[in-house]
């Protein structure tokens, strides 16, 4: 019993605060809408398919892990509900995960305990956990890496005579077609297996994880490449009109992700209440914050007990990654499944340095890991206001108050337009908006979004070409809409008419006139 206490401690704490903070509507953003019509698709046998679009292309943008595992869950049920609660059941299996692991690795009940706390505490790791997205699956999948290769390590039999060790390439693929930047996990453990001389078994471990991977790669290339990799080299993902990245380009993407990373995400990571703003000029508070963070993670791989080589490999390589990312994708997401790492290695730094200060000061209450129970604090903070998103602000009353709160009007508007189109347009209508997959939830009509042109002229051409037969103009604040879509609508108005008008803040449905229908 006392053994399992932490375990059973967690889950208490989980089911509490999962409790308060779960939400039952639907993420704003368009990627979770993404992964719930690819999951419908398999499910339903269209295979890897963007069904909502009006060509049913085979699907290249996510790598298929997610969906998969959605489809899974959808045998049970496809309801959103359902499906945002079984990502909560990984995240509580995770963080239980996560404890034995930091325990085998640290040594100490305590600071594995705390660890483990911080990362159940965690506002974005939570907030993930309430959503159809992948960061949590993601993590889940790499922890059990991690564990795999903990207990193959103890193993006596050879490697090729172990399930364990060919499970462990198996999870590595699995956490890969998940998330693509599981590249780092794989580097990680691979560089591990070269440290400690493990030739054969890295080789092996390499090969595996290489023929798993094959046929997605095959796949994407026979579609004409990764679209991941595609938008990695352009100027700006959102304007492929300013073309691809140059010598300086690189140079300047990497100081700007590394500055923002240094200030904003890795603050706002380990405290979400952490007030961040990524319009105005940082306080110095913020970089002296993310640079003690920094060092006390830095300090902890260094002092890691055990498995110090595979913490620093992945954490490293994972830095990498982050630094090439376009650098108009902000914010914590992607940090995401390295929290609870980055938390543990700054818990072990800060234990370390304690101890250290313990013994020189003679203070033995400094050397008890307790102390470092300080910093699960900064998880709870003030509730946010509607101009004060969740998303950017995720800690835990900012979530219960939001939880209980419908969306804001300009997203109600846009989902009621969608419930609009359902119940008033034939079933083959073709509906262009900014945002596809999210209206095609609500909508169930084929969507499509418009092209990335300042040219009227092209913009309508593409409507033509995929049979578009209504528009959407949103309030939502995306400047695409008002680059290019609104512009067309008001240099063509005779190719429109006004079908509705959802107010405060003005949302528009409008009907693509064919050509024939105007008058020259």
């Amino acid at each position: 019993m006392k053994k399992n206490l932490p375990l059973y401690l967690l889950t208490g704490l989980f089911l509490l605060v999962y409790a308060a903070v779960f939400d039952s509507k639907i993420d704003l953003g368009g990627d979770n809408a993404g992964y719930y019509i690819l999951g419908k698709a398999l499910s339903t046998g269209a295979g890897y398919t963007d069904i909502h679009l009006p060509e049913q292309t085979p699907a290249n943008h996510f790598p298929p892990g997610y969906p998969a595992l959605m489809a899974l869950f959808m045998f049970v049920s496809d309801s959103f509900v359902f499906l945002k609660l079984m990502n909560g059941a990984l995240f509580l299996a995770t963080v239980l995960l996560l404890y034995k692991l930091f325990e085998r690795t640290v040594g100490n009940t305590t600071v594995a305990f705390l660890a483990a706390a911080f990362a159940l505490l965690n506002g974005h790791l939570l907030r993930s956990a309430t959503i159809m997205m992948s960061e949590v699956p993601f993590l889940f999948f790499s922890v059990l890496v991690l564990h795999a290769l903990v207990r193959w390590e103890r193993e006596e039999k050879p490697f090729w005579k172990s399930p364990v060790f060919w499970s462990l390439v198996l999870l590595s693929a699995v956490s890969y077609h998940i998330r693509t930047a599981g590249i780092a996990l794989v580097g990680a453990v691979g560089l591990y297996l070269l440290f400690q001389k493990r030739w054969v078994p890295a080789v092996a471990y390499g090969a595996g994880f290489l023929a798993l991977c094959l046929p997605w790669y095959l796949r994407g290339k026979a579609l004409g490449g990764n679209g991941y990799l595609q938008q990695l080299v352009r100027v700006n993902p959102y304007r492929p009109e300013e073309g691809l990245l140059d010598g300086s380009g690189w140079v300047d993407r990497i100081v700007a992700n590394a500055s923002r990373y240094l200030t904003q995400e890795l603050p706002n990571g380990f405290f979400p209440a952490y007030e961040v703003s990524y319009q105005e000029e940082q306080l110095v508070s913020y970089p002296l914050l993310g640079l003690l963070l920094l060092g006390l993670t830095v300090w902890g791989a260094v002092r890691m007990p055990k498995l110090r080589t595979l913490y620093a490999g992945y954490l490293a390589s994972s830095a990498v990654i982050f630094l090439l990312w376009p650098d108009v994708w902000f914010g914590v997401r992607f940090l995401q499944p390295l929290l609870p790492l980055v938390g543990f290695a700054a818990l072990v730094g800060a234990w370390d340095l304690l101890q250290r200060a313990a013994q020189k000061s003679s203070i033995g209450l400094l050397a008890h890991p307790a102390v470092l129970a300080l910093f699960l604090l900064p998880a709870f903070g003030k509730a946010t206001t509607a101009e004060d998103p969740v998303s950017n602000h995720p800690c835990i009353l900012a979530q219960v108050k939001s939880s209980k709160e419908p969306h804001i009007s300009n997203f109600n508007n846009y989902f009621n337009l969608g419930k609009y189109v359902q119940e008033n347009t034939p079933a083959d209508a073709v509906i262009c908006t900014y945002k596809p997959a999210l209206f095609y939830l609500y909508a169930n009509r084929t969507c499509t979004k418009f092209d990335s042109s300042t040219d009227p002229d092209t913009v309508l051409a593409g409507m033509e070409r995929s049979g578009v037969t209504h528009v959407v103009i949103d309030q939502m604040g995306y400047a695409s809409v008002g680059r290019y879509l609104v512009p067309t609508v008001q240099q063509r108005p005779e190719r429109f008419r006004l079908v509705l008008t959802l107010p405060n803040p003005d949302t528009y449905l409008l009907e693509l006139l064919p050509r024939s229908a105007v008058t020259p």
